[in-house]
């Protein structure tokens, strides 16, 4: 068949996303607000059904860097008004986020709070002893000071994505969950349709929104993204009783986060700096094993003693798609028309996908956004021009 070619029966679309996880979801909800037309969301299992829906899904704000902060204030003001902004109740408890800061740690920590303070974010600094009356659960050895973000919190994944593409659905957007995206097909440099399991889409736009696939979406057109994936692991706990109040907690120091998980359940990880635990992304045990079990709970029962005799309730594993700089790779690809990638979250893409999601409609739509994007640009890398955390290596703050 001729490039470019349409075939008989061809179906067209304004616009075809390909991943139905948080990015994919907010990428088409966003182009369908706009009234780009006719989008279709291609996701081969269901929506929310890898990395999304696994998510611990804090919603945050402490960066180091000028776009990613920026960003995570607008995700912020998005699930504070998830009604009228993201499409529905998402789950958001504002519950607060605090951040445990040692004396190892203290010139990084001051640098975010500086960072959040000059771009008008409400953060507290609390002494030690001030923590200790927000969250009388936790040891405080070893903590210097604590950074206190009021409006912050979490939220619900699986809701907030399904909630995305249900509110898009009277302007335009046509989700297909169990339909794999096979190839894209270009007429010189200018994507013309996308392949799928059940037939051709004709199309001048394509999103590669495909998480832990979207090197191989890439591959389709000779681009070779640099990525890796890690198995991340969380396990769930029962809230003893009389344990008392929580906010989110992050612990960079022992490398632990944890939050409450509805009214009786904590959930907690293995926190930043993160090492990587290499993993096939098609073949990831989704189960929590032993060994990763105890790599979690030796820091989390150091840091929060009375959970060492709480109930255990399981936990599990999921992925996460980690590019060279630990920030997501977006934007249109030097030398291709109608192409455009959103992927690569190294395990902030949740809180980000709505902010990301709504810039680069505007982007496709040819207007320009208000956050701009071009420190997430594929070329970046190429051009010596990576993101920084003040964390250090293997962050994505």
């Amino acid at each position: 068949m001729t490039a470019g070619t349409k075939p008989v029966g061809t179906k067209t679309a304004d616009a075809v996303v390909i991943g139905g996880g948080i990015m994919g979801a907010s990428a088409a909800h966003f182009l369908a607000r706009r009234g780009f037309g006719r989008v279709v969301l291609l996701e081969k299992g269901r929506l929310a059904g890898v990395s999304t829906g696994h998510s611990a899904a804090i919603v945050r704000t402490y960066y180091s860097n000028s776009i990613t902060l920026e960003l995570a204030k607008r995700a912020l003001h998005m699930f504070e008004n998830d009604r009228d902004l993201l499409g529905g109740d998402c789950g958001f408890r504002p519950i607060g986020f605090l951040l445990l800061i040692g004396e190892r740690l203290r010139a990084a920590g001051e640098h975010i709070l500086e960072s959040e303070r000059r771009h008008g974010l409400h953060v507290e600094r609390l002494a030690v002893e001030n923590v200790a009356e927000l969250a009388p659960p936790l040891s405080l050895d070893g903590v210097s000071y604590g950074i206190l973000e009021p409006r912050s919190g979490y939220a619900d994944p699986t809701r907030t994505t399904e909630n995305l593409v249900a509110a898009a659905r009277p302007w335009g957007l046509e989700p297909r969950a169990g339909v794999a995206a096979t190839g894209i097909r270009l007429h010189g440099n200018q994507a013309v349709a996308v392949e799928t399991e059940d037939g051709t889409i004709s199309t001048n736009v394509v999103v590669n929104a495909a998480g832990p696939w979207a090197g191989q979406v890439g591959a389709w057109l000779g681009l070779r993204y640099s990525l890796r994936w890690s198995r991340e692991s969380d396990l769930l706990v029962e809230k003893p009783a009389d344990f008392g109040e929580l906010p989110v907690v992050s612990d960079p120091g022992l490398r632990v986060y944890l939050r409450p998980c509805g009214e009786d359940r904590i959930i907690a990880g293995l926190g930043a700096p993160k090492d990587i635990e290499p993993v096939d992304p098609d073949d990831c045990d989704p189960g929590l094993d032993p060994e990763m079990r105890e790599r979690i709970e030796r820091p989390l029962f150091e840091r929060l003693p009375a959970l060492s005799r709480a109930r255990h309730l399981g936990g599990y594993a999921s992925l996460y798609t980690i590019t060279d700089d630990w920030h997501p790779i977006v934007g249109p690809e030097p030398g291709l028309e109608g192409y455009y990638a959103f992927f690569g979250g190294s395990g902030h893409g949740f809180k980000l996908g709505p902010p990301i999601g709504e810039a680069l409609a505007d982007v496709i739509c040819g207007e320009t956004p208000e956050i701009d994007l071009a420190p997430f640009r594929p070329g970046r890398f190429i051009d010596g021009e990576p993101l920084t955390s003040a964390w250090g290596e293997g962050n994505r703050g």
